[in-house]
């Protein structure tokens, strides 16, 4: 039986919507894409911590299944493990709690000392006041963007279209299919259409007549000068500080969510998820280096002010739209679950699996949008806090 689906966004979810739904047979993947040329979302800045264990199950079967998919595809993505840093005794505490719990899930964690850490993490981290670390060896790292052109490559192998400079100005569904239309006047029909557009969700949502709660922000994240010192090594975490850190290559990349909340709205968004650099983000990643080694801490060479979408509660849109039977959409979802609920999805939308009901699209029905507006932005700092992404 032939289908057709149009996936909307070719970030890394829609690409790896792509990628597993050109997987079946008889199927049609047309990927639109507003972009001239590479995707200017979210997916071109993601610093690409895929952190396996998680404090919500369903999170934990997304990452795992995700992990799978790009080891599978072979290209921009390894098990380097990721590294819990705790200061405190509080924060052993939670550490300790959360390595339990993964053991708990037959995933692979262990506490270390200071002394166990290995060289490619002391090689930066200032171990003057680490008292534990959670190591989880099954975490990964990718560099997203190769990740993303890898899992692009194969899904066109199969036969998956990808279109650039389609900007999708309408959606149209009847009976059981739907028509896409795009600002240069094309039209495409499927019978299947899944939203996938990242950070211009609630554009994309609008085109349907939904209010959809996700609201983009703005995130600093900072990379040193290239260097040949590094050794790859796992991707560090301080949850308490809201910091995280990496080897990329040869290059130290630090990042931070330990600052207000910076909203960014829709029409801010015209060039990408890529904003002009905000000296108030100078103190944040000042403040953050402290946490690094006094000899590797540097002056930027390379600062991103990228923007990503929160929901109310940190936990992705995924499912069927109740008012169409034709409209799926899988929204605020970064690359630690991508692949997995592009799995999810395609399961629900040619085996009938029923998705998990804490991702449905319509759970915050009812509820005002300035009440779900300041939950979500409460939840931004700790997001790193509680692993909730």
């Amino acid at each position: 039986m032939k289908r057709e689906v149009v996936v909307v966004g070719a970030g890394v979810v829609g690409v790896a919507l792509a990628h597993t739904l050109s997987e079946r047979d008889g199927v049609t993947v047309t990927v639109l894409d507003q972009c001239v040329q590479e995707p200017l979302g979210s997916t071109a800045f993601a610093p690409g911590f895929v952190g396996v264990y998680n404090d919500v199950p369903v999170l934990t079967r997304l990452a795992r299944d995700s992990a799978a998919v790009y080891d599978a595809a072979g290209v921009g993505f390894r098990r380097s493990g990721g590294l819990e840093v705790a200061t405190s005794d509080a924060g052993v505490a939670e550490i300790e709690s959360r390595v339990e719990s993964a053991r708990a899930k037959g995933l692979r964690a262990e506490l270390l000392g200071p002394a166990d850490l290995p060289a490619s993490v002391t090689a930066f981290v200032d171990t003057s006041n680490v008292l534990a670390a959670g190591h989880f060896p099954d975490d990964g790292s990718a560099d997203v963007q190769v990740l993303t052109l890898g899992l692009k490559t194969q899904a066109i192998e199969r036969g998956a279209r990808f279109l650039p400079s389609q900007r999708v100005t309408g959606i149209n569904p009847h009976g059981t299919g739907a028509v896409v239309t795009t600002e240069s006047g094309d039209r495409f029909a499927a019978d299947d259409i899944v939203l996938a557009g990242g950070i211009w969700g609630p554009t994309l949502a609008s085109l349907v007549g939904l209010d959809l709660p996700l609201f983009p922000v703005a995130h600093p994240y900072v990379y040193d000068s290239a260097a040949t010192v590094w050794d790859d090594g796992p991707f560090v975490r301080w949850p308490e500080h809201h910091v995280y850190s990496r080897i990329h290559g040869d290059r130290l990349g630090i990042g931070s969510y330990d600052h207000r909340p910076v909203p960014v709205e829709q029409g801010e968004l015209a060039s990408g998820a890529g904003l002009q650099w905000s000296t108030d983000f100078g103190p944040v990643i000042e403040s953050a280096q402290r946490l690094l080694r006094p000899e590797v801490r540097f002056a930027p060479e390379s600062r991103v002010n990228g923007v990503f979408a929160m929901t109310p509660d940190n936990l992705p849109f995924l499912g069927r739209l109740t008012e169409s039977e034709s409209v799926w959409m899988a929204q605020a979802i970064w690359v630690t679950h991508a692949a997995g609920a592009a799995v999810m999805l395609t399961e629900a939308m040619f085996e009938g699996s029923e998705l998990p009901g804490e991702l449905r699209v319509s759970r915050f029905e009812g509820t005002s949008s300035d009440v779900l507006d300041e939950r979500a932005m409460r939840l931004y700092r700790d997001i790193y806090a509680n692993d909730s992404q």
